[in-house]
């Protein structure tokens, strides 16, 4: 099978997932007290892995250091923008949100590795 293919049923299934996180996932942890902090910090963790995973069906790279570089960018750039929080009105600067970026970021680079060289 096509890499690029699979990348893109992963990002779909990905996408997939984000939208019934939105709409009723999310209701249901922010109901319960100790998934509060879950329910919180998905969306970061979501975001890392769509953003890597539509970075691999665009530019498909098959260098494992382009991976791995294109991984920590996306990273960054989630953290940058939980630090631009604390200057933008009615949004929250919350440590949990870059823990569950990097988070997002490390398992999109395994499933990403597993699929490149199993």
């Amino acid at each position: 099978m096509n890499k690029r293919f699979l990348y893109a049923i992963i990002l779909a299934l990905i996408v997939l997932f984000t939208a019934y996180e939105e709409l009723h996932f999310r209701k249901y942890l922010f109901s319960m007290p100790k998934t509060v902090i879950i329910a919180g910090s998905l969306p970061n963790f979501l975001a890392a892995m769509l953003f890597a995973f539509a970075y691999m069906v665009i530019k498909n790279p098959v260098n494992n250091a382009e991976i791995i570089r294109s991984i920590t960018f996306i990273v960054i750039g989630l953290i940058l923008y939980e630090f631009a929080q604390i200057w933008i009105p009615n949004m929250v600067f919350d440590v949990k949100d870059i823990i569950a970026s990097i988070l997002g970021g490390a398992l999109s680079y395994l499933i990403i590795y597993w699929v490149n060289y199993k």
